[in-house]
Formats: structure tokens, sequence, C-alpha cells
């Protein structure tokens, strides 16, 4: 004999019963099927003792008989409506007098509630049953209740498994039936229910007493997923699990299946299925003894929310025999359980999680018990709420060394707080708790550390969006497939910001929709800081905010950011050549924050320069000299002045053509050459002030003093004969034209040098930049670094590379 249960989902409409007499008719064995209450019907009767209190309770009838009703008109011809529609008639006319009851009386007690509640199975199944036989598949009603027999708690009855087992042997196994769900009645014979879920329990209940083969449960999923499909896009079904996994993973959320239908089936090695009504051919999840069948290290993760932590401490607990049983003793007296305990080694603290529903009940009940010690010996009972405890489950975690590190890092790294930890001898569960509002990112990143062929998600928010941002932003459009197929990563552009809006969609936003950016369909923020707050509430995994801007107020907000371990990426020089204090603290909190800040490009562009230099230092080399030209900008404009052409002009070239920012009096300052060369001497690991670096200026007396670009360019102009004269004196010489950044044991200085032909620096074109360290390791010969140093496309390639060394850091 079979089970085959089916939920309220499969058996909600016309269109899925009509799947269901399929399903049924290809059976080969006499079965049970077990039906649940049409969806939402359950719902409803609960909400129908509720308002028969407030005498509301009239339209609600109305409308559940008449959806009963419509069902049955929908499935049998008129011919063979009699019967169904007298029965819904009775059983709502029982209903109604039952709710005119509780409105006269004003109580309703949990015995009554079960019995309303336990019409919808009682409904769905004559209607069903009906249906069944009108299209040939024969089968006979099976009252639950008769059978079935359960007491205590109405609405959550025990069931009493050897008066069950004895009353079912009257069963004939080689006939079928239809059976309600749910249901059961107490020795006095009045209807009670199995809780919520019960129809699966029920399936299992017949199936242990009649020995059945296997029983399939049906619903409108494919079996159980790895992961909670409502919170994670990609998850998998899981093919096979043990009985032990199972349950696990149900208990923590998983609701396919309810946990205590799971016991009867493994305590006869009844295998369960978890099928799908709407998809059929798939084989969905088989649940077993426990096999070799999977080798996964963690078959799933869940989660349990609307959880309260409650903590009892103090030193009065420690060595105190008894402390915990008083605890444990006070709470079952309170009739509160306990989901999740962690306990100090000292034994100064006891911490444990339970529903939220609990929680007032449990702290009275400890400070009723201990009231004695409280403020003495204890300290006050303090209570938590707003958690969920996630879970990893399955039976191959035993002896995994490192899953929990990974867990807890992949975590960390998002800045997720994990407030308690709990692991069972068995090691088939490991729990932690954290904070509600974290639920939806943590199971993602723990989803996609633990399951190696999820593709990792990565959001991106760009700030700035003018000539780096926009080749970034077209690069990484560009880019996005061979990331996925290639490192299995998705880059998902979720923001981008200009200096007064920004556009933002939760799942990503199309290349298309960045053209609103300027229009009425951006959103205006206020500051930095206000838009920093904006990304921090958004609460997404694996965030990194991309700052392809120059602004000092994008800078200041990476510390709220980082705060709050998102990574950031950068082109702006601003942060590496801060004040020395705000710099040490800015990369004190990445290293406590877990997170990265990645700014390769504030210097020479995609050039590795930083990086090996870095690298360097790691290696135990000690950096004593950097010689550096780094102003793409700069290196343009001396690289094609040849005292023909005026200087003045060349000057205009550079700027029109994207070398120098829109004000040309910065780079010819020497400011930005005076910030990358700061950069490199602190990774070089010496504590420098910008005040520090020794710039001699190669412009005219008072050129940089003028009010606007216009007047700045009529100085260069007017001093034509004075460019002239630098260029002509290094021509005599043999030598080129350039400004040189100079790191030499700690002193630091940036002027316009006279190149000899012998440097490796005199071959310099176009917008190149070089760098040459001198090291203990390279201390005639220097490790040179060479090439495009300027230019929006490769600079924005260069953040994309720091964007990818992030994502990839942590899979």
């Amino acid at each position: 004999m079979l089970l085959i249960k089916f939920g309220g989902s499969s058996v909600g409409s016309v269109e899925n019963l009509q799947r269901v007499v399929q399903i049924v008719k290809k059976q080969t064995e006499p079965f049970i099927m077990v039906v649940s209450a049409f969806s939402g019907v359950t719902n409803t009767l609960q909400s129908l003792g509720e308002n028969a209190l407030k005498n509301t309770h009239q339209p609600i009838l109305e409308a559940l008989k008449e959806r009963h009703f419509t069902m049955a008109k929908s499935l049998l011809p008129i011919h063979r409506q009699t019967n169904a529609l007298v029965h819904i008639g009775k059983t709502t006319l029982a209903l109604e007098n039952l709710c005119n009851s509780i409105s006269t009386l004003g109580e309703l007690s949990e015995r009554t509630q079960a019995r309303i509640m336990a019409q919808g199975e009682l409904l769905s199944s004559f209607i069903i049953g009906e249906y069944l036989n009108q299209e040939g598949v024969n089968v006979s009603y099976l009252p639950s209740e008769d059978y079935i027999v359960a007491q205590g708690d109405p609405l959550n009855a025990v069931v009493d498994f050897s008066q069950t087992q004895l009353r079912m042997q009257q069963i004939d196994t080689e006939a079928s039936y239809i059976a309600p769900g749910y249901i059961a009645a107490n020795p006095a014979g009045e209807l009670v229910v199995l809780g919520r879920g019960g129809s699966d329990y029920t399936a299992s209940i017949y199936a242990y007493c009649l020995g059945a083969k296997q029983v399939e449960l049906w619903s409108d999923v494919n079996g159980m997923q790895n992961a909670n499909p409502k919170l994670v896009k990609n998850t998998k079904v899981i093919s096979q699990m043990s009985y032990e996994e199972a349950f696990e993973m149900a208990y923590f959320g998983a609701k396919v299946i309810y946990p205590p239908a799971i016991r009867p089936a493994m305590e006869k090695k009844i295998p369960v299925l978890l099928l799908n009504t709407l998809a059929p051919e798939e084989k969905g999840t088989r649940i077993h003894v426990a096999t070799q069948g999977h080798t996964d290290k963690v078959l799933g993760v869940s989660t349990l929310s609307d959880i309260s932590m409650i903590t009892i401490s103090g030193i009065g607990l420690a060595g105190t025999k008894g402390s915990a049983r008083r605890v444990f003793q006070a709470l079952e007296q309170a009739d509160v359980n306990v989901i999740l305990i962690t306990q100090s080694c000292s034994e100064q603290s006891i911490c444990f999680g339970i529903k939220t529903s609990d929680a007032q009940s449990a702290k009275e009940a400890l400070e009723r018990e201990f009231a004695q010690e409280i403020g003495s010996l204890i300290n006050p009972i303090e209570r938590t709420d707003n958690h969920v405890i996630l879970a990893l489950i399955g039976d191959n975690m035993n002896h995994q060394t490192g899953l929990s590190g990974k867990v807890f890092s992949a975590l960390g790294a998002n800045g997720v707080n994990i407030q308690a930890i709990a692991q069972g001898a068995s090691e088939r569960n490991i729990s932690v708790v954290i904070d509600a509002h974290d639920e939806h990112k943590a199971v993602n990143v723990v989803h996609e550390r633990l399951f190696q062929e999820v593709i990792k998600r990565v959001h991106l928010f760009i700030i700035g969006a003018g000539n780096v941002g926009g080749q970034f932003i077209d690069i990484v459009y560009k880019q996005q497939e061979y990331f996925r197929q290639q490192y299995k990563v998705d880059l998902r552009v979720v923001m981008v910001a200009n200096s007064r809006q920004y556009v933002f969609a939760d799942e990503g936003l199309s290349q298309e929709a960045l053209s609103l950016l300027s229009t009425s369909g951006a959103t205006t923020y206020v500051s930095a800081e206000a838009l920093a707050e904006l990304i921090i509430a958004t609460n997404r995994r694996n965030s990194i905010v991309v700052d392809n801007t120059a602004s000092a107020q994008v800078a200041a907000i990476y510390p709220q950011l980082i705060r709050k371990s998102i990574s950031v990426v950068t082109c702006n020089k601003i942060a590496g050549s801060a004040p020395l204090e705000q710099y040490t603290a800015l990369m004190e909190l990445v290293k406590n924050q877990n997170c990265d800040f990645q700014y390769e490009t504030s210097v020479g562009a995609a050039l590795p320069i930083i990086k090996t230099l870095q690298n360097l230092r790691l290696s135990g080399d000690t950096i004593h000299r950097i010689d550096a030209v780094v102003s793409g900008s700069l290196n343009f404009i001396f690289n094609h002045y040849n005292a023909t052409t005026p200087f003045v002009e060349i000057v205009k070239q550079a700027q029109k053509e994207g070398y120098t920012e829109p004000d040309p009096r910065i780079d010819l300052s020497g400011l930005d050459v005076i910030r990358k060369i700061l950069i490199l001497s602190r990774e070089a690991g010496y504590r420098k002030e910008m005040s520090e670096v020794v710039f001699e200026s190669f412009l005219p007396e008072k050129s940089l003093e003028t009010p606007s670009v216009e007047a700045f360019y009529k100085v260069l102009e007017e001093n034509e004969a004075f460019f002239q004269d630098l260029y002509h004196r290094a021509q005599q010489k043999g030598a080129k034209l350039n400004v040189v950044a100079q790191l030499l044991e700690g002193d630091i200085k940036v002027s316009l040098q006279e190149i000899p032909a012998s440097s490796p620096f005199y071959q310099l074109d176009g917008k190149d930049n070089i760098v040459a360290f001198y090291t203990d390791m390279y201390p005639t010969e220097p490790l040179v670094i060479k090439g495009a140093g300027a230019g929006a496309k490769v600079t924005a390639s260069g953040v994309l590379s720091d964007v990818m060394y992030v994502a990839n850091k942590q899979k």
C-alpha cells in the first residue's frame, strides 16, 4: 500500500485537481490519498472563530460556503452534485451554529476552535472523493477521526499510536481510500487537530500503522531545496537526504514537510518522497535512511525566525550546582520551549533562544526563580528580540575541518554579527543567531560560500559617471557574461550616482536605465553622507562601493561604509594622501572590519605600482628610493613641447584630450604628483605628511594665483620665453624635461628635472608613467614599472581589476 498526500495548493483549484487525478490514475497498487483543506481555507476557519467573538462571522461563513459550492459545481456534473452540495450545506450550517454559540457566550475555547478548524479537511476530502469516483478512480471515504486517536492540546494533539494502530487493523489494505488530513479525535470522540501542517503527519501515521511501502507528499515545489527559495534565487533540489537531515531542515523553516511527519516514517524505515503536483515528471526529494548517496559537506542552509534571546549571567552561577536545573525547570513550568542553548565555560552565563511569543513568560519565570539573587550574585535577566537562527545542516559535516571557519569568515566579511553559536555532538547542525535584519544577506552569503557551483553575486554601488565612471560602467556591462562564465562572479550594478542624483534597482540596473541619471527619473540626495546611509540601508551581501570621482566629500564617507563591512574601490587620491592621522585610522579600520579598500588606480592608472610595492615589503624587502614620473598629463605636456608650438597651446591640447582636469592649474600646480608620491611613500613604510613634500615649482611666478583658467592661459602665453629657456637648456645637455617625484630615505621631492639620455626615464612617451624602486634586493638596477598611466579607459580597467580582486578574494 502507498500513502499519497496532496497539500492545499495541490487541491486549491480545478486545474490542479485535474493534475491530481492524472497522478492518481497512474498508481498500480492500493493507496490511501490524504488531502488538506483547499488552499487558504484553514486560515479562513481560524479567523472565523475569532470573528464570531465579535459577531462579524457571517460574511466569512458565506464566502466559505460559496467557495466550496463553486468548487463542487466546477468539478462534478449536475447529476452528481447533490451529495456534495448537501454535505457542504450541513457542514456550513453546523459551523454557523457553532459561531452563533461563540457569539452568544462570548467565549472561544481551544476545543471549539479545533472543531471549527477541522472542517476544512472534512469538506475538501468529501468533494475530492466524489470527483475521483466521477473520474473513474474508485476510492472509499476513510474518516480519519474514527481511526487516529490523539489527546492533549486540541489544536496540537499528541497521537496515541498504540490505540491508533489497534483501530487501523480494520482497514482493508487491498482497497484504495481518500482521507482527510490534519484531524483526529480524542478518546471522548471530540474532534482535535494535529498542528498546522498536520496533513503530512496524517499520511505518515497511516503509513506507520499499516506498514506502507512508501509515502508521497505532493505540493507545489520540486522537493526540498537547499535554501529557502524566497530568500535565495539560485537554490537547487536536494535529490536525497536522511530522515535526520530532513527533520533538521524542516524544523529550521523548510515548509515542504511538517517536522513531526518524519518520525513515524523513520521508525519503520518507510521512504518519503517530496514531489511536485505541477511538475510530476520531476524526481523531487527522497528521504530515507542515511546513505553515502550524496557527498555534500553541507546539505542545506535554513533559518528559523521570530527568535528572542534570554541571558542569565553573574558570578552566582559559577560553580553552583543545580543552577542550570533551576533555569530550565522554571522554563518548563512556564511552558516555554528552548530552541538553542549556549553556556560559557566559566559557567557565569547561560544564553538560550526561544520563540518571541514565549519571551516575556520566560523572562518573568526566571525573575521569579532567581528573585533573591538578582542584583547581587546574578545580573538582571536580559532579553533581546528580532533575531533569527541560521542553521547549516548535513550528515557529512561530521569532522569536516574548517567548515565553521568558512561560514564565520563569510558572514564577518559582510558585516553580519554572530550573537550565539550552537553545535550538537553529532555535528549534523551548526546554528548561529543573527539579527533578523541580516537574514536575507546572511543566507545568501552562506549559500554562495558553501555551494561551489553557485555564482557569487557582487553588488556594485558606483559613484561618479563622468570620464572614468562612464568608461568603467561600459566595461562592466561588456564583461558581465565573461565574468559569470569564467570566474563565477555576477557583477550587478545596483546603484549609479553623480554629484546630485542616483538611480537604484535592487536586482540590478540595465545599462539603458542609466540614461535616467540626469533626468527626473533619478532620485536626488542631499549629501555624500546621506548617499552612504542609503547604500548601507540596502544591506546587500558582497557590496562594493566604486568611487570614480576626485571628490573629497566622497572620500570622507569611506569610514562610514567600511564600518558596515562594505568594501571600497577607488581611483580617488584624497583618502590615500589625507592627513596622516586620518589615513592611519582608515587603514586600521579596514584591517579591523575584515573588508577591502583597494586604490591601485590612485597612482599610475592600471599599472601594478602599489601592489608591487606592497609585495616587496611583504617579502621583507626595504624601500630606499623611488623615482617616479606619475603624471600622465605633465608627461604629455613636456613630451609634446618643443619650443616651436607655444607651451600654452600644448596645455590646451592636453585639456581638450582629457589628460588634465577641466582646470589645468590643478595638474600644473604639482598637487596631483605630490599626492601620488605621498601615497607611495606611505606604502613604502614612511609615515609622512603632505607638508613634508618639497615641491619646486616649474611655472612662472604668480601664474597659479590667477583667478580663472583664461587668466592662467594668458600668463602662460605671456611667459613663453620662460618655457623656451627651460627647453633649450635641457636640449643643450642632450636631455629631456619631465616632472619627477622622488623618495630618498624618507625625504620627498617633486621637481622639473632634465632627464639624461642614459636614464630609463628618457624614452618615456606620450602619457606613459614610469616608477623605479631601489631596495635591498634591487640596490643599483632598480625594479622598473612602465606603461600607460593616464586616460579614462585604462584607469577604468584598473578599477575593474580591483573590483574583481575583491570579488574573488573570499570565494
